[in-house]
């Protein structure tokens, strides 16, 4: 009795194994195969990993403090011309004289004024004192604390020349004394520039350009 319970289990399990399979759509073949081939072709192609030792080698070692050096070894010389530009340090702490005849003389020469902070650490107090200043003249005022100490300015009025780089070629926050000439005091900008051409060669022929500029807004 016991067995043929048995058989009749079995039979009925062989039975619902058969529906089963019988019971996978032509849709859900179509995937199982295409996954199957699919796993195939990757297993087949996929590259094993290379070998450390039969990578190339380079030839030799390369020094990277070496190719910095050759770098820099370029000589400014070769690099193209950079314009110069000519810049007035100022403080509303000057005379009201001193700074006028600065303004005026820079609408000529083309000269920038540079502050070096906010009067009253607000920018529309600020904003008015420039404006009330320069008026009518055409002339570019700037709020620059960094210049200050890239041009070691520590006394105003100063005027300095610089290649328009110079604030990019710093040494210690400061820029390379060959890119840029200054002259510290209460003086006109012929005055100054004059002596520029006078005293610094490398200098002189951008300082008489500015000269004749100052030159011909005086005729």
């Amino acid at each position: 009795m016991r067995n043929l319970a048995s058989r009749a289990l079995l039979s009925s399990a062989l039975i619902l194994l058969v529906q089963q399979v019988g019971a996978e759509t032509d849709m859900e073949r179509s995937n199982r195969i295409l996954k199957e081939v699919t796993e195939r072709v990757v297993n087949q192609y996929r590259a094993p990993a290379p070998k450390l030792d039969n990578l190339p080698q380079t030839a030799a070692k390369v020094n990277p403090s070496d190719m910095a050096k050759q770098f820099s070894q370029s000589p400014i010389a070769n690099q193209p011309p950079v314009a110069p530009e000519l810049m007035v340090f100022v403080s509303f702490s000057m005379p009201r004289e001193s700074l006028m005849r600065i303004v005026e003389q820079s609408e000529r020469t083309g000269a920038r004024l540079i502050f070096r902070g906010f009067t009253g650490d607000k920018l529309t107090d600020m904003s008015k004192r420039i404006a009330d200043l320069l008026g009518k003249h055409r002339v570019e005022a700037v709020v620059h604390p960094p210049a200050f100490t890239q041009f070691k300015v520590n006394q105003v009025p100063a005027l300095v020349i610089s290649q328009s780089d110079a604030g990019n070629q710093l040494d210690n926050g400061c820029a390379q004394a060959e890119r840029y000439v200054k002259v510290t005091g209460d003086v006109s900008q012929d005055y100054a520039l004059d002596y520029i051409e006078r005293t610094s060669p490398q200098w002189a022929a951008t300082a008489h350009l500015f000269s004749s500029k100052l030159a011909r807004g005086l005729d």
